[in-house]
């Protein structure tokens, strides 16, 4: 243990690794926003060349760079350099951790926190995991163990974690850009008096649902709802051409804004990642998830099964996706509005972020 960390109000500091997609990356930012806050030291572990270096430095944090190798649940000719990466990249990550000196170790889960992890459980840093999905991943699952408490948002996800120390928690958000806000629906042509579904694919879109959505527009204009529908960058030229000049449609292939546009929604049509799921319930939003497929472990279908289960959303998969099942599923929460509010304003205020940063604290004063 570092020896400045003595006292309740010194300065910490805190290693950060994750990468490899929003849901790993994301929670990190919320934390590492909040230890600076309160005074103290942080640095990210990140792949070269991923999403978490430009996100990380965008937030100005420290950033070092590693190259790591994602494994392949099925045969990949990859596989056969993964040792090798595994150990360069382990050994990388311990010279860096000497370097900065934490006095603790948060991995967010992910192919990169595999790396980092092992680096600290060898030089004896204390391990902190955060596992946003239902269904771990193969890092977490290997990790946990090791950690000296593992948070996670679901209940169902110590079943997989039997070895580990749980608390559940939530997913930390992370603090919005003030600059990107909307006040209004009238911003975007929208009426403030009228329903909004929210359509949004995640960052790249989604065909699948972009293709669905497109054959029920008849039928939701003439209800007179509207639609905020963000596309992705495929596709979009087609239907911005096809359904921009229409009363009553907002659309676009991504925004800064997106994050804000929850607050507006009357329901939502979402996939089923981590982050998107906390902002729904955040904002008390609906939603009909519609998990990614070929996300790693299928973990979107358990997140969205989940939800479901809670009584806040409706499950759809990919493959039983056409029109009248999305009209229905709208229907169906529309039908029952008040129950699935209710039961979304009733789920208690996310202190994710508060809570993960106590709980490492105090965990950190009984050394």
């Amino acid at each position: 243990m570092n020896n400045h960390f003595t006292k309740q109000n010194q300065i910490i500091r805190v290693l950060f690794g994750c990468g490899g997609t929003g849901g790993h990356i994301f929670p990190a930012i919320a934390l590492a926003q909040e230890f600076k806050t309160l005074g103290n030291e942080v640095m990210f572990i990140g792949n070269k060349g991923g999403m978490e270096e430009h996100i990380v430095q965008e937030e100005g944090f420290p950033f070092r760079a590693i190259k790591v190798q994602k494994l392949y649940r099925k045969f990949n000719p990859a596989n056969l350099l993964f040792p090798f990466r595994l150990a360069s990249s382990s050994l990388n990550s311990r010279k860096i951790i000497r370097d900065f000196n934490p006095d603790a170790v948060i991995c967010t889960g992910g192919f990169v926190s595999g790396p980092v992890g092992l680096a600290s459980i060898m030089l004896k840093i204390p391990l902190y995991l955060h596992e946003s999905n239902s269904f771990p991943g193969i890092t977490t699952k290997f990790l946990a163990p090791h950690s000296r408490i593992t948070f996670t948002v679901y209940d169902k996800t110590a079943d997989y974690l039997k070895k580990a120390r749980i608390k559940k928690v939530g997913v930390p958000l992370a603090k919005k850009k003030e600059q990107v806000t909307l006040s209004s629906l009238t911003e975007i042509g929208l009426n403030p008096e009228k329903k909004v579904i929210l359509v949004t694919g995640g960052s790249q879109g989604s065909q699948a649902i972009n293709s669905a959505l497109a054959e029920t527009i008849p039928h939701i204009l003439k209800r007179d709802w509207q639609l905020i529908w963000q596309t992705g960058k495929q596709g979009f030229n087609e239907y911005y051409n096809k359904y921009s000049q229409l009363s009553g449609i907002y659309i676009f292939d991504f925004s800064p804004l997106l994050s804000s546009f929850y607050q507006f929604a009357t329901l939502a049509i979402t996939r089923a990642g981590a982050i998107t799921l906390a902002e729904l319930e955040a904002n008390a939003v609906p939603a009909i998830l519609i998990p990614l497929p070929t996300a790693s472990a299928n973990h979107q279908y358990f997140n969205a099964k989940e939800q479901e289960e809670k009584g806040v959303a409706i499950l759809l998969p990919q493959s039983e996706l056409n029109a009248d099942r999305l009209l229905n599923s709208i229907d169906k929460i529309l039908n029952n509005y008040d129950s699935y509010k209710n039961k979304l304003e009733s789920l208690p205020p996310n202190s994710a972020t508060q809570d993960i940063i106590q709980a490492i604290l105090k965990d950190l004063r009984k050394e």
